[in-house]
């Protein structure tokens, strides 16, 4: 399934978002939001019927999509969609099993990177990770600030 076949499989699914479509000028990442973001609202008013026609488009685009398409899908459909709160149960229920098996891997992947450390930007952190070798536990001192100084920091 390519970007053309999806847009055209997602009007006639879901008829509702063809004024939205049309706003994201052709850009794929914009449609798969576009499209998550329905199946978040649906699941979140409880309309099932709506989510239904929402997951089975999902489950086609899982299947037989392109590499391009693919990749718009996991990144911009699968990872806006969340299982949280008194329906988060029933809409895990109706996802289907190769649904559920992509969205565990992504998942995965985003706490294995949160739990990665971070290297900060700049000098500064540059700074820290250099400057303070050999100091543990040292914390830079906060300035001292007087209650006896102006708004402009001139003594009164």
């Amino acid at each position: 399934m390519s970007r053309q076949d999806f847009v055209a499989a997602l009007l006639a699914e879901i008829p509702e978002l063809q004024q939205e479509v049309e706003e994201c000028e052709g850009q794929l990442q914009n449609e798969m939001d576009a499209f998550a973001f329905f199946t978040q609202a649906a699941k979140g008013r409880g309309d099932w019927p709506v989510y239904e026609r929402c997951i089975v488009l999902a489950d086609r685009v899982l299947s037989g999509s392109d590499a391009v398409l693919g990749s718009a899908f996991r990144s911009s459909f699968l990872e806006h969609l969340d299982f949280e709160g008194s329906r988060g149960p029933e809409a895990w229920r109706r996802f289907t099993p190769q649904l559920q098996a992509a969205w565990e891997q992504i998942a995965a992947t985003n706490r294995r990177l949160m739990a990665l450390p971070q290297k900060g930007s700049g000098a500064r952190s540059q700074q820290g990770s250099q400057g303070n070798q050999g100091h543990a536990g040292h914390h830079p001192r906060k300035k001292k600030t007087s209650s006896r100084k102006g708004p402009r920091g001139r003594r009164r």
